[in-house]
């Protein structure tokens, strides 16, 4: 009987020493599952910010403000984009144009309320959303808050591009209920600023309105002394780069005054022919392409412009047909340098302005 009770309590003691065993890997491999959930949530967390700024990306906003929305039901859409940024990228290089991206970034969180939700979704685009109610006079003196801080903090000695900020709202519920809505609202009303001056903010509300006064400007009282200097023109490398409204307007101009001294002026498009089996990146990467040819091949005097997401305008001065012709032949070995494998072919036609038929060329 005595042998058979130390047989048992050994059996018992071995099981205790296995279960043991057995509790301590579990708590292993549940720490080491703790560790891996742990770097994943670190993974998409990073993943969710802007690496040069430290703001939410274009990833880690949308459910935010979609949570607030469902929350408060309220609340301002701001969408803000930087006025000249090109220009500073192309006159001082991108280390300078990521200072001033940081130092936007780090004025943006000094000019918004704790609660403010504030990202940047690429580029020189940022949007801030406030949640909540706020009426007209509030949103306003929020939106000049923005402006004045931002372009102040971006002033920086030596640097002849002035970078400003120009600003476009839409509220919710009245102008979406959800972050796809009121983006979309708010970048009309953005585009609108862009058009008609820039530095200013405007009210998606006030777009169905036809009067200049819908756009509010944030331009300090000046003497004219001081609005020319702003106005001097900045060390450029090659054509007058615009945006196409404004393309438009030097059209017109040149319609008007050039023509009547008997000046020559060439339009020149240049279009990407097999853009409809190509990838949309490769595309815009080979779009961007011929819009460094055009821009670094032309003169200072020359304009360009983006008309679509296939299709660049140039206009020459003082320039006839064949000079017109040479300039595009060389632009496109220009671009045929860069473009490397994915190049694409380029048809451009060429039209006198205000003369005689039009003419086109492979």
């Amino acid at each position: 009987m005595h042998t058979e009770f130390q047989s048992e309590d050994t059996d018992d003691s071995q099981r205790l020493i296995e279960l043991e065993k057995m509790k301590q890997t579990l708590e292993q491999q549940l720490q080491e599952m703790a560790k891996t959930v742990e770097k994943q949530q670190e993974m998409i967390a990073l993943s969710r910010r802007d690496p040069l700024t430290g703001l939410r990306n274009w990833q880690g906003i949308p459910e935010l403000v979609n949570a607030s929305l469902c929350a408060h039901c309220e609340g301002v859409f701001f969408i803000m984009d930087l006025d000249n940024f090109k220009s500073v990228n192309d006159t001082y290089g991108h280390m300078e144009g990521d200072r001033v991206l940081v130092k936007f970034a780090k004025a943006l969180k000094n000019a918004v309320d704790p609660e403010d939700i504030i990202a940047r979704l690429g580029g020189d685009e940022f949007v801030t959303f406030s949640p909540g109610h706020f009426d007209k006079y509030e949103i306003i003196a929020k939106a000049r808050r923005f402006i004045q801080q931002i372009e102040r903090s971006l002033v920086t000695p030596g640097r002849l591009i002035r970078v400003t900020v120009s600003i476009g709202i839409a509220s919710a519920p009245q102008e979406g209920v959800t972050y796809e809505a009121l983006y979309a609202n708010a970048d009309k009303a953005l585009y609108s600023v862009k058009n008609e001056g820039k530095n200013g903010y405007r009210f998606y509300a006030s777009l169905s309105k036809t009067e200049n006064s819908a756009i509010v400007y944030s331009r300090p009282h000046c003497s004219l002394e001081e609005i020319t200097q702003k106005l001097k023109e900045p060390k450029i490398v090659g054509s007058y780069e615009v945006e196409y409204t404004n393309f438009e307007k030097i059209y017109r101009f040149m319609e008007r005054n050039l023509i009547r001294e008997n000046r020559e002026v060439q339009c020149i498009l240049f279009t990407l022919e097999e853009y409809i089996d190509a990838n949309a990146i490769v595309t815009k990467q080979q779009l961007e392409h011929l819009q460094h040819a055009i821009v670094y091949s032309l003169r200072k005097g020359d304009v360009t412009t983006k008309y679509s997401s296939t299709q660049l305008l140039a206009l020459l001065i003082d320039a006839n047909r064949e000079n017109a012709d040479m300039v595009a032949n060389r632009i496109l070995r220009k671009y045929r340098a860069e473009a490397g494998n994915d190049q694409m072919n380029i048809l451009y036609d060429i039209q006198q302005l205000m003369a005689g038929d039009k003419a086109s060329c492979r």
